[in-house]
């Protein structure tokens, strides 16, 4: 005859059944309940809803989440009964769980490792365009240097004059150092996403 794993019912029959409710056994000896309010039976105590953990994830050790019962047969052996879906089998259920959790997980990491990959790429070349605006930067403020030297040869009774209008280099100068902060700002903030990135694909890798 089989038996049933008693941990569930030892620890639901420290709270009473809910009202209507009867605890009836079959003809194998199976506990079952009765819920006379709705004319239904369950193999579930509904007591367990409130004593059992309702998915594998809340489970400690070796406990079965609400609906799942541990049962042993002479001929088969030790199966499991998802009382909820309605369906058996001789593989533990938490040994499957398990698996499918590692296998989500390695799935996740290897997204997880591609998309570090591509916000490298896109911070090496935020990078370069930080360097180029930085060349362009220098090269306007040389260009500055050298007007505001022609100009004040120039006044001194020289020959030269500038090459090019001051007040058009000023406005570049300003627009370059405008550009130059916001990309700072955005590279500031892509380096710590990045370490975000890292430190949480080295969490999934642990």
């Amino acid at each position: 005859m089989p038996w049933e794993s008693g941990a569930k019912r030892r620890e639901s029959s420290e709270l009473p059944l809910p009202a209507g409710w009867e605890e009836a056994r079959d003809y194998d000896g199976r506990v079952f309940y009765i819920d006379h309010n709705t004319r239904q039976t369950s193999w579930i105590d509904p007591r367990d809803r409130i004593t059992k953990p309702l998915t594998f994830a809340d489970c400690v050790g070796d406990e079965l989440p609400l609906g799942w019962e541990v049962v042993y047969d002479q001929q088969v052996g030790v199966y499991y009964i998802d009382h909820i879906n309605k369906t058996t089998q001789i593989e533990n259920p938490r040994t499957q769980w398990r698996q499918e959790q590692e296998h989500m997980l390695k799935e996740y990491l290897v997204v997880a490792q591609e998309a570090l990959n591509a916000k490298k790429e896109m911070y090496l070349i935020k990078q370069q365009r930080l360097e180029l605006a930085q060349q362009e930067m220098q090269l306007f403020n040389q260009l500055n240097q050298d007007d505001n030297r022609s100009i004040t040869s120039s006044h001194s009774g020289s020959s030269s004059n500038a090459k090019y209008d001051p007040d058009q280099i000023k406005a570049e100068i300003a627009c370059r150092r405008e550009r130059l902060c916001r990309l700072k700002q955005e590279l500031a903030q892509m380096r710590q996403e990045l370490q975000y990135k890292e430190m949480g694909v080295e969490t999934l890798q642990e």
